[in-house]
């Protein structure tokens, strides 16, 4: 088996290809702004600023720029730690909250329609492989 010429192909798909719906949506619930909504949103409720930058391997410029324009838009809102007033607490608002879940539905609701036009079979097999090789890719942690 040549894997050389099988991540080649995998690389040129990826890339020659325009991106699908989804693949923008999701994109977009990944990168800046919506990125570090989503984190607060599915994953952490109130964190430091500086965990934001190293836990989304974000820069510390581009968390600070992002906070600024989503405290302005309403989505968060940055406090002063209590334990700690040098570090600043992080936390989504309601707001930023319901924002967040419309962009996942939507997303959601694009990935579902492509998955059903794969079909059961291919759909359950491309889920069992990007499974796969999340765990792979987490096996080094």
């Amino acid at each position: 088996m040549d894997y050389r010429a099988l991540a080649n192909e995998v690389i040129s798909n990826m890339t020659n290809n325009p991106k699908m719906p989804f693949q923008k949506k999701v994109d977009d619930l990944s990168h800046g702004e919506k990125r570090i909504l989503g984190y607060l949103a599915f994953w952490k409720k109130g964190v430091p600023s500086g965990e934001i930058s190293e836990k989304l391997f974000l820069s510390t410029p581009r968390v600070a720029s992002a906070l600024n324009s989503l405290s302005k838009k309403g989505f968060i809102q940055r406090n002063r730690d209590e334990h700690d007033k040098r570090s600043v607490i992080v936390t989504i608002t309601e707001t930023g909250h319901s924002f967040v879940m419309e962009e996942y539905e939507e997303a959601l609701s694009m990935l579902e329609t492509t998955l059903k036009k794969l079909g059961e079979k291919d759909a359950k097999e491309f889920v069992r492989i990007l499974t796969r090789i999340t765990e792979i890719a987490t096996e080094d942690e």
